[in-house]
């Protein structure tokens, strides 16, 4: 009698190394959809790719066994969910911002409004569910920022803080990055489509 079928299933490999944002996610993505029940082993070379996979498979309800490392290569175990994928729930109030300035005009104005925007925010009992902070924005939330304080007492009261990690590679600032977590293009476009309103600053 053939015991073969008593046998573990391998686990499906899945190989990111050198793939940017968003694709990383997006593959591992189809491969859970492919393989319910599955075990999925995905490999990559980037801690920025490890932890946004990681996150993803965890805001989906997978089993993620925390990611090993060899030579700077990580793995990420995902126990692939056989039920199927649910919709992100709505997010909330999202402000997007697209620059380290408050408005358009004069610079020293704009940073300024912009430091006064921030403070406020802490304050009002309105607060955004979440912020995303792209292009010039992701200078709000690194080393120097004089809105970084603002930022960090917006995250202790339960406001979400995502940062372009495009955008803070193009601008040469990750190892700099002082507050919220640096996001994907796939995590920020599920958190605007699903998002109560909109507002961009």
């Amino acid at each position: 009698m053939n015991s073969a079928g008593n046998k573990p299933t391998a686990p499906v490999e899945l190989d990111v190394r050198g793939l940017v944002c968003p694709e990383p996610v997006v593959r591992t993505r189809a491969t859970l959809e492919g393989n319910p029940g599955k075990t999925v082993r995905v490999t990559t070379d980037s801690t920025e790719s490890r932890d946004n996979i990681a996150r993803f498979a965890a805001n989906r309800g997978h089993a993620v066994v925390l990611p090993t490392s060899e030579s700077g290569i990580y793995v990420v175990e995902i126990e692939a969910n056989v039920a199927r994928e649910q919709p992100p729930q709505e997010s909330g109030r999202v402000v997007l911002f697209a620059s380290e300035q408050f408005g358009t005009g004069v610079e020293e104005l704009g940073k300024l409004l912009m430091q006064l925007l921030l403070r406020s925010l802490n304050e009002v009992v309105a607060r955004p569910a979440q912020l995303l902070l792209v292009h010039g924005g992701v200078k709000l939330a690194v080393d120097g920022s004089p809105v970084l304080d603002s930022l960090l007492k917006l995250e202790q009261q339960g406001v979400t803080v995502r940062v372009c990690g495009t955008c803070l590679d193009y601008y040469g600032l990750k190892a700099q990055v002082r507050a919220g977590q640096v996001s994907n293009m796939f995590e920020l476009a599920e958190v605007l489509l699903s998002a109560g309103s909109v507002i961009r600053i």
